[in-house]
């Protein structure tokens, strides 16, 4: 029996056990991970991983850490059943981890295309650090590749397929790029500097088939509207889904996420969900939150510690983006759809600047391009009201220039 046991090395998982050490807690602690490697950082993988030629995975923690901090990782265990009754983990080789506390950090998994679509699974996706070496080893003999998704992902790899020149068509069903993450104006803005250095976007269109050509040496892309792309690598990256069908499968109440209070608890007694898989609740909103970011994630695995250690309950950090598409560094902050008016700031460097977002007068986003010094501080002045903002940095907003 292990006082705390943790399903998952991902970020929130390492970040709940080290939490727990810190905050005083002295009972047992395991983690559960079905990889086989050393638990590492994940989103330089469609970053930096994939433009280097040799790239090693960045550990969360020195492999010292788990010894000194006498945590147990498990590596290798993929679990098929959770008896909350019994409080036992069911693993697939029949053996049985029970526990006193539970987090589940189970993360997520890449949204799949659907069979229809992809009968014959030859779309590639990106999530792993094997999805990584299967991706690069495509791509060394690739000249070209149709990307399926205009998000964070997806743009990094074409901006990445682009510098080293494959020709290199996205495909996006939405009117913008990165609907979900940034605003219309940085949108605008990713469109005109990506289609400046040659990638071919094709707005509100999306994939109807993938098939293999007919001599078999390339992939064919159908869309929707009607044209059909020849590739020799097809790539999705149409987001991600929680991993929560385990806790589906024991009763644990299951809505895009694992559904959460606003400090990890579930509505078992002992059971708490955080980072790609949970659910929090809003408290403001009312509404569950799924955040698919690592500082919240972090943020959780804190919070959740300290509630299990009898510790004071730190506060919530606002949730934080990235994404490196190519020369393009993108720091996002904060609420950015939400915004009713919008003003940029140059920043020193030049070409670089800050899109902020309010509402109501009041400034509840950032974000920044090649500004990295200055979203620093602007992350930390979000919530103050527009006078009050223009008073510290000293400067008029002009309108925005997208």
């Amino acid at each position: 029996m292990t006082d705390v046991l943790i399903l998952g090395a991902s970020h929130s998982g390492i970040a709940a056990a080290a939490a727990l050490r810190s905050s005083g807690f002295d009972g047992s602690v395991a983690i559960l991970t079905q990889e086989t490697v050393a638990p590492y950082h994940k989103p330089p993988l469609s970053k930096e991983a994939l433009s280097s030629a040799q790239y090693s995975p960045t550990l969360l923690r020195p492999a010292m850490f788990y010894q000194t901090n006498r945590i147990d990782l498990r590596q290798g265990v993929t679990i098929s059943g959770l008896d909350l009754n019994s409080k036992v983990l069911q693993a697939e080789d029949g053996s049985q981890f029970g526990y006193e506390s539970l987090i589940l950090a189970c993360g997520a998994e890449p949204r799949r295309l659907a069979c229809e679509i992809d009968p014959e699974g030859l779309a590639l996706y990106l999530r792993t650090h094997d999805d990584l070496l299967r991706l690069k080893d495509r791509l060394s003999s690739a000249r070209s590749v149709v990307i399926i998704g205009g998000g964070l992902i997806g743009l990094e790899v074409a901006a990445m397929a682009v510098a080293n020149g494959l020709r290199t068509v996205l495909v996006e069903p939405a009117e913008r790029l990165m609907m979900r993450a940034v605003s219309g104006s940085i949108s605008g803005y990713l469109l005109d500097r990506h289609m400046a250095v040659g990638l071919d976007i094709r707005l509100g269109a999306s994939a109807t088939e993938i098939r293999r050509s007919d001599d078999n040496a390339s992939e064919c892309v159908s869309l929707s509207d009607g044209s059909i792309l020849e590739t020799d690598l097809t790539i999705a990256a149409i987001g991600i889904v929680p991993n929560d069908e385990l806790a589906r499968s024991a009763g644990l109440p299951v809505e895009n996420g694992i559904l959460a209070s606003e400090h990890g608890a579930t509505e078992v007694s002992s059971v708490y969900a955080i980072g790609d898989c949970a659910a929090w609740l809003d408290p403001l909103s009312g509404r569950h939150v799924r955040s698919e970011a690592v500082n919240p994630g972090q943020d959780q695995a804190k919070i959740v510690a300290a509630l299990i250690a009898g510790a004071p309950l730190p506060s919530r950090g606002i949730p934080r983006l990235w994404s490196h598409q190519a020369h393009l560094k993108i720091q996002m902050a904060g609420d950015v759809n939400s915004a009713t008016s919008e003003a940029v700031l140059n920043a020193p460097e030049s070409g670089a600047f800050s899109v902020l977002g309010f509402l109501e007068g009041r400034l509840i986003s950032v974000q920044s391009v090649n500004a990295q010094r200055q979203f620093v501080k602007l992350h930390e002045l979000i919530g103050v009201d527009r006078g009050a903002l223009a008073t510290a940095l000293d400067v008029e907003f002009p309108p925005p220039r997208y």
